[in-house]
């Protein structure tokens, strides 16, 4: 008999399981139901010249049971759309959005990158010289000659380079073209400060490469080219395998377009030949922040740029943007420009 009392309140308790379960899922329906709200499309309003108060009203009653059970319902009222006329025919096609291209100039790209999220600072030994230099032992049993290398220690904060644009939420929404544009404008942008930034200096990075690299006037050659090979050998001999030569783009088509005097020819090859990236086994940078007349000689080994955030696009409304239908579009990146060793770059200039 106790055997059949538990067996019926297992029914009854399975039961009772199942009808919970149907309530969970009439409740998400409903509350499904009461954030999507009830959509009228107002049809009837140009025919029998219903009004939207009567458009609501009748709706109101259709869905009165489900305001009863929630106690919220969001009717949307919509007329009735405009009627259809020739003018409707006319086809407007989008004729696409103009913007330049993100630009390929700046010493960012002769340094090495790295990413190192979340960093805000980055403390490193610089080397600077050394103290003494070896030598031969005189006798067996003298001292030898000591050598020490100096270091200074260099703590590197992260420059923050950021622009921003205003642009209405509807053409936001309407061109992804138009967008587009202006995130590639931003890029450029950002590209060409960071240039200026690591060539020239900005706060956090006093003076820039210019000011770190080690200043050199030739004495002998007056062209730009010679003047670089010049001080690629000085650096060879210091230690260093200079690899990159970064130069203002003015300069770099004075090389390119200079001219023999006994021929005429171009001595920079073929005269239809595409416009060379290297010069004499250097890659070349262009750089529109070095300064004329000059050369930014590097081995890039001993440089790094460590990047703490990529180039990111965000949108968002400031102040009173949300009431004027506007979005700032902001672009910004994050980096830490490391230089290791003083004399891994060189400053060069021809001889006056």
């Amino acid at each position: 008999m106790s055997d059949q009392i538990l067996l019926a309140l297992k029914g009854v308790e399975s039961k009772l399981t199942s009808c919970d379960l149907e309530q969970r899922v009439l409740a998400d329906r409903l509350t499904q139901l009461e954030q999507k709200g009830v959509l009228l499309t107002g049809e009837g309003v140009t025919k029998n010249g219903s009004s939207l108060g009567d458009l609501f009203l009748k709706s109101f009653d259709q869905n009165r049971e489900l305001f009863e059970k929630t106690r919220s319902v969001r009717l949307e009222l919509k007329a009735a759309s405009d009627a259809i006329t020739t003018s409707s025919g006319r086809t407007i096609a989008s004729g696409g959005v103009g913007a330049p291209g993100a630009t390929i100039l700046g010493l960012q790209s002769a340094l090495p990158t790295r990413p190192t999220g979340g960093t805000s600072a980055v403390e490193y030994s610089r080397y600077t010289g050394q103290e003494g230099a070896a030598a031969q032992q005189s006798a067996e049993g003298d001292a030898k000659a000591a050598v020490k290398p100096t270091h200074s220690l260099i703590t590197q904060t992260g420059l923050t380079i950021a622009g921003y644009s205003k642009m209405s939420k509807q053409a936001l929404s309407d061109s992804s073209e138009l967008k587009r544009s202006v995130d590639i404008t931003l890029s450029r942008s950002v590209g060409t400060a960071l240039d200026v930034a690591l060539v020239n200096g900005a706060v956090g990075f006093a003076g820039g490469f210019e000011t770190l690299a080690t200043a050199s006037t030739s004495l002998i050659y007056t062209g730009l080219v010679d003047a670089i090979s010049e001080g690629v050998s000085v650096m060879q001999t210091a230690g260093f395998n200079p690899n990159v030569a970064a130069l203002n783009p003015v300069d770099w088509l004075a090389i390119l377009v200079a001219k023999g005097t006994a021929n005429d020819h171009y001595l920079s090859g073929n005269y239809l030949g595409a416009m060379p990236s290297e010069m004499r086994g250097l890659k070349v940078i262009l750089s529109p922040s070095v300064d004329a007349g000059k050369a930014l000689l590097l081995d890039s080994a001993h440089s790094e740029l460590l990047i703490v955030n990529n180039f990111t696009v965000e949108i968002g409304y400031v102040n009173a943007d949300f009431t004027s239908n506007l979005v700032s579009i902001l672009g910004e990146m994050r980096v830490i420009p490391v230089f290791r060793t003083v004399g891994s770059a060189m400053l060069i200039t021809p001889k006056p």
